[in-house]
């Protein structure tokens, strides 16, 4: 008991002192991967937007295509958000 009391201390030393570990790094990773993948979905999504309001008057068949990219935004969205949710399990682990 009296020794892992010892490595909570050491442990809660270590993260307070600013060392940087291995687990650290991943989280930190995890975060800038998941925040580029989220501007460059943005970016697409603004992108659509723009290429909606400048070709209103197009047919039906180009609003399907741009309802395929918006699914697959959708999904890419889905990827972002499952990423996020890991990296907050990471982070409650410390």
């Amino acid at each position: 008991m009296k020794k892992h009391k010892n490595d909570q201390l050491n442990e809660a030393s270590s993260l307070l002192a600013g060392e940087i570990t291995s687990t650290k790094v991943e989280v930190i990773a995890s975060i800038v991967l998941t925040l580029s993948d989220s501007l460059s979905t943005l970016a697409t999504i603004l992108a659509l937007q723009e290429e909606k309001e400048a070709a209103q008057s197009k047919t039906s068949n180009d609003s399907q295509d741009q309802q395929q990219q918006f699914k697959q935004m959708f999904e890419q969205l889905l990827y972002v958000n499952n990423r996020l949710d890991s990296i907050e399990r990471k982070l409650n682990r410390f």
